[in-house]
Formats: C-alpha cells, structure tokens, sequence
C-alpha cells in the first residue's frame, strides 16, 4: 500500500469523524424543537358581550313608582274572603272568610322628588276601587286604599286629595309613601294571574 492510498484512507476516516458531532447536534436540537411545537400551535379563545344601561334623570316636581303591589298567592276559596294589604315598608297580609294565603306581600311604592318645605298633596284616580283582572273575563276588585309615609309630615289642606298634604321635610327633597289596600276574594274565585293598575298623582303647592 503506497503513500498516497494511505494518506486517502486516513483523510476518509477524518471525514467520518467530522460528522459524526454535527448528527448528534442536528439530534440534539431538533428533539426540543418537536417538543415546544405545540405550544404554538395552541389557540387562544376570547368572546365578548355587552348590557345595556340606563337611568333616569328626576327634576324636582315628579313621581316614580319603585315597587308593584303584590298580595301573593291564594288558594282557591269555599268562602268569600278579604286580604288586608297594610302600607309601609315591612307589609303585612291578613286574610278574612278563612282565605289561605302564602308567598310575597309587598305594598306599591312611589318616590318623590321635590324640594325641603315644599307641600304636596296625593291621590288616587281609580275612584277608590281597582279592579284586577283575571282569566276568561274573572275579575277582583282592591279597595279601602291606604297611605304610609316616610320623610313627609301630614299637614291640613288635602281639599278632596283623598290620600292627604304632607311637608317634605327631606334636606334632599326626596321621599316616599307606601299604598295598601284590601282584596276582595269571591266564592271559588277562577284560578289565574290577576293584575290591574293604581293611578297615583301628585301636586305641589
């Protein structure tokens, strides 16, 4: 074996050397680059949505109602019977004829908003009855309408406001009353959901 072929053979394996080192580094790094794939691959979900908002900006002078009246449920009745509503914040029911009656008892609430000192007289416009109305024509009627206060002072003067003249007596001129009343129940009442509406108004002077 001459020189030059032994030179070659040792030029050959220097070769398979060099490259043995850049296989396992091509290894090395392509294995961390298989493994951080996914997280690119990962998708990020967003959604949105939205509500509406609104108020309602008084003037002095104005009334608004805060809660419906509610006497609850009541079962069907043998007997004639009455539901007495009382006003105020912290109602109470109280049933007559041996009515049996659960749930809600809330009294109507309306808010004013006036001024310190300013007088204002209340009534209702329903001619002292309210009928509700029920399924296939039944009916109901709400009467013996009372008042609860809160901030106001009853003064003289209603002249026929058959709810009464009051004084603010509120720094900020807002206050508010509270409405009962008496529901009359008939014999064997048709069951269903009963509504009718309370007209309030108002003046100042």
């Amino acid at each position: 074996m001459g020189p030059e072929i032994i030179r070659l053979l040792r030029l050959l394996r220097l070769l398979r050397l060099a490259r043995r080192p850049r296989r396992a580094l091509f290894a090395a790094v392509a294995v961390p680059f298989l493994w951080a794939a996914p997280a690119y691959a990962q998708a990020v979900e967003s959604d949105t949505a939205s509500a509406q908002i609104q108020t309602v900006i008084q003037t002095p002078g104005s009334i608004d109602k805060t809660a419906d009246m509610n006497f609850g449920s009541i079962v069907q009745p043998n007997n004639a019977g009455t539901v007495v509503l009382t006003p105020g914040a912290s109602p109470t029911c109280t049933t007559t004829g041996g009515l049996v009656r659960t749930g809600v008892c809330r009294a109507a609430r309306f808010s004013i908003f006036g001024r310190r000192n300013w007088k204002v007289r209340i009534r209702e416009n329903n001619g002292g009855v309210v009928t509700l109305n029920g399924p296939a024509g039944a009916t109901m009627t709400m009467n013996a309408i009372t008042i609860a206060t809160a901030d106001m002072t009853p003064v003289n003067g209603g002249n026929g406001w058959n709810l009464g003249r009051y004084n603010i007596d509120n720094n900020t001129g807002t206050t508010e009353f509270w409405l009962g009343g008496t529901l009359n129940v008939g014999v064997a009442q048709t069951p269903g959901v009963y509504t009718g509406t309370v007209v309030v108004q108002i003046q100042f002077n």
